[in-house]
């Protein structure tokens, strides 16, 4: 009897979820892809061995359905995209403006309502206040605070040497925080408690591990399921943490109303600026400081690691990037970099772009439709559709990069390949209308630690290029690949 009711009541669901997504059933007929089980579509995929992360399932679904396909993820039809001029007419369109709703549930629980995940009209409000912040001046007035962490970290990968291999990364997350806290908030942040002990960076560590298990395990979506797997309390207290200390320094900014030739010109004067016009609220500041520290923190460090991964196992052009930077720096002591010194590192600009190439830091984004679309191939794409622009494999098609797309060559990446691509094959940061705010930011932060780095050390490590295995993450993410540091000569 109970086996009955419960065949009743899931079909009696399906039926419900067909009804209310018949305005799709067009889609189906136009478009290759997998309606898969019901209720669940293809969400068994993720459970097998192959299931590991996304890309590896999208991977497997690409070669058969080609670079345009629609799914069924649970209930919910997903448009998945590896084309660069439909991606372009996506990402270019004012009716696909807001992130989608599935895939950015943790990161819409970790900034609550940043500009990252914030819906327009008010997204393009709250971005051309913001964008003063990333403007050129204020960018190169942060050189300073690049090289010092960058140096910091110089003396503590010092401790390294002749140690054998190591994991890298929680010193390069150690660094991007400073930076990141230092260029939102101001140099002061150094001085609070809970800066020199750790504290803020475990906090975010926590927030941002609890993000990505909520984006990779949807019922923890449930506030109820969060308590059950206890992971609720821990999340709450660690983002109070920062928030509190987020919310100190905008106080103590307001009461200080420094004039113009005194302000440091951090993001946080820009943002309070605007507080003091109306324009955004003291609970907007709050949450877009924390969005830019959440987004400039790890997702750099992650960028990093895999860049000196890649130089580790590709020794020769690790070597090419080294004489590069000792023509600009002969002296190992005198790694000071200008703005000038980064336009001449032409080739560590070419190692940097074809890592973002194979591995973009987020290989997946998402829009969801407000109005029905028409794209080249001539599908419509009705309202309240989810599209998924598949960065990752579109960097990689060998109809647009040639037969060897998915082996590291810096060669990709001149300038003069680069030109004669389509415009949207290439967008580590994405790209249109929502592309990322600190884009800028990110490359010249990334060419300063890069210099001082390969400059002061030989990479070597054991792990090959084809044995990589990649973790779900809200960003992309490597099982730890450990290194070995060799000191270079003076």
């Amino acid at each position: 009897m109970l086996t009955n009711l419960l065949w009743i009541f899931l079909l009696t669901l399906w039926i419900y979820v067909l009804w209310n997504r018949r305005k799709y059933y067009k889609l189906i007929l136009k478009l290759p892809g997998s309606i898969g089980y019901p209720i669940i579509g293809i969400l068994h995929r993720f459970f097998t061995n192959e299931g590991r992360s996304f890309v590896n399932v999208f991977g497997k679904e690409i070669q058969k359905w080609g670079p345009v396909w629609l799914c069924w993820f649970g209930p919910m039809p997903l448009l998945v995209v590896s084309d660069p001029q439909i991606s372009q007419e996506i990402l270019n369109s004012p009716h696909a403006m807001d992130k989608a709703r599935w895939g950015y549930n943790g990161l819409r629980r970790i900034i609550e309502n940043g500009l990252a995940v914030k819906k327009d009209p008010l997204w393009s409000k709250h971005r051309k206040a913001l964008n003063p912040a990333f403007g050129h001046n204020i960018l190169i007035s942060f050189l300073p605070i690049f090289n010092k962490e960058a140096g910091a970290l110089v003396v503590e990968l010092d401790k390294l040497v002749g140690m054998g291999e190591n994991n890298l990364l929680p010193h390069l997350k150690n660094q991007n925080l400073r930076i990141a806290t230092q260029t939102t908030m101001g140099n002061d942040i150094k001085n609070e408690q809970i800066y020199r002990n750790n504290t803020l960076m475990n906090s975010y560590n926590r927030i941002l591990e609890i993000g990505s298990q909520i984006t990779h395990s949807p019922w923890l979506d449930n506030k109820l399921m969060r308590y059950l797997f206890g992971i609720e309390n821990i999340f709450n207290e660690c983002h109070s943490t920062i928030r509190q200390l987020i919310k100190k320094f905008i106080d103590r900014t307001l009461e200080t109303d420094l004039q113009p030739k005194n302000r440091s010109n951090t993001f946080i004067d820009v943002a309070i600026d605007h507080l003091k016009t109306g324009v955004l609220s003291h609970k907007d500041v709050e949450s877009e400081c924390h969005t830019i520290v959440v987004g400039a923190f790890e997702t750099t460090a992650f960028t990093l690691i895999n860049i000196l991964m890649l130089m580790a196992m590709y020794p020769e052009y690790q070597e090419k990037a080294y004489e590069e930077i000792k023509s600009v720096f002969p002296n190992r002591e005198d790694v000071e970099v200008n703005y000038e010194d980064i336009q001449k590192m032409e080739y560590l600009n070419m190692v940097i772009n074809e890592s973002l190439r194979l591995f973009p830091i987020f290989s997946l984004i998402g829009r969801q439709l407000n109005q029905n679309i028409r794209i080249s191939n001539g599908v419509e794409l009705p309202s309240g559709l989810q599209v998924f622009i598949c960065i990752y494999h579109m960097h990689r098609r060998k109809d647009v990069w040639g037969p060897e797309a998915e082996v590291f060559n810096p060669v990709n990446c001149t300038p003069q390949n680069l030109e004669g691509k389509h415009p949207y094959a290439f967008i580590p940061f994405s790209k249109g209308k929502r592309n990322c705010i600190g884009w800028k930011y990110a490359l010249i932060s990334m060419k300063v630690t890069l210099a001082k780095v390969l400059r002061n050390y030989k990479l070597s490590t054991s792990t090959r290029f084809e044995d990589l295995i990649i973790v779900d993450y809200m960003a992309l993410k490597f099982q730890d690949v450990p290194m070995k540091l060799e000191r270079r000569p003076c």
